[in-house]
């Protein structure tokens, strides 16, 4: 069963929207109260498609576009912007309250030229959406080839050793956390984290816009290796707890001693 994600600060609005999707939908529906919860939603399971409010700042959008970008499942996901959800009998007042998020304060609509939906027609709008992204889904499930966890183009050809295989590195620090190594090539590694990456780890989709991002290695007897890159996976785990295994890129070849490189120099 396909499943509907609403991230909507607004008490009233969600109250109008679940009341307008009431009896429509067999799929479940999930009404997030902040961007927080949201992601907490997705990690567990990955919904068919989001509904974001107008109002979201663009660099808040920006993140969980490219969050759900780096998940390999999420490629069929269907993104909404919520209009001002208003039944033509409706009187709504001019008024401003505090939100739940902390960067929107709700006022009257049409003050600031919001669009404002009927929830009925808004509803039949969600219904056609949701069919769309399970046609896509079925399609990507036919079609797509599975998911390979060491992705792009360099790290299938380069050799990748496992974190047993290279007890020289010590230690691999990512995003302000020691990580756990899975597996490492010449030009990248397979990570384990207790968190989320934000939102500068997170490849870009405009390709003349690159986040540069970086961990640090650390070799015994060589100290610590800084390294450039940027996260071109990220798979929420969640059978013990959430973790997430974090395929990071390498910019640029790195000289961590690994096996492979030692013997092409024996080879030349």
């Amino acid at each position: 069963m396909s499943w509907l994600l609403v991230v909507q600060p607004d008490p009233v609005q969600a109250g109008v929207l679940r009341e307008a999707l009431r009896g429509q939908l067999a799929e479940d529906i999930l009404v997030a109260d902040s961007l927080e919860v949201a992601l907490g939603a997705i990690d567990q399971r990955i919904p068919d498609v989001i509904l974001l409010p107008t109002l979201l700042p663009a660099a808040v959008e920006d993140y969980l576009v490219a969050y759900l970008g780096a998940i390999p499942s999420a490629s069929h996901v269907q993104i909404l912007g919520l209009p001002h959800l208003e039944r033509m009998t409706d009187q709504v007042p001019a008024r401003r309250m505090r939100s739940l998020f902390s960067w929107r304060r709700r006022v009257d609509a049409r003050a600031i030229g919001t669009p404002v939906c009927d929830p009925a027609v808004f509803a039949r709008d969600v219904i056609d959406y949701l069919a769309n992204a399970r046609a896509l889904k079925k399609e990507l499930d036919l079609y797509s080839p599975p998911p390979v966890l060491d992705e792009g183009a360099n790290r299938r050809r380069d050799p990748r050793f496992a974190g047993e295989d290279v007890p020289w590195i010590v230690l691999v620090h990512f995003a302000g956390e020691d990580v756990a190594l899975i597996n490492v090539s010449s030009r990248g590694a397979l990570l384990r984290t207790h968190s989320r990456p934000d939102h500068r780890f997170l490849k870009r989709n405009d390709q003349y816009v690159r986040e540069r991002s970086r961990l640090t290695v650390r070799l015994d007897p060589d100290g610590e290796v800084p390294v450039m890159g940027r996260v071109i996976r990220c798979v929420p785990l969640t059978s013990t707890g959430t973790e997430y295994e974090v395929a990071f890129s390498f910019d640029d070849s790195v000289g961590l001693h690994l096996p492979a490189t030692d013997a092409l120099a024996v080879v030349s």
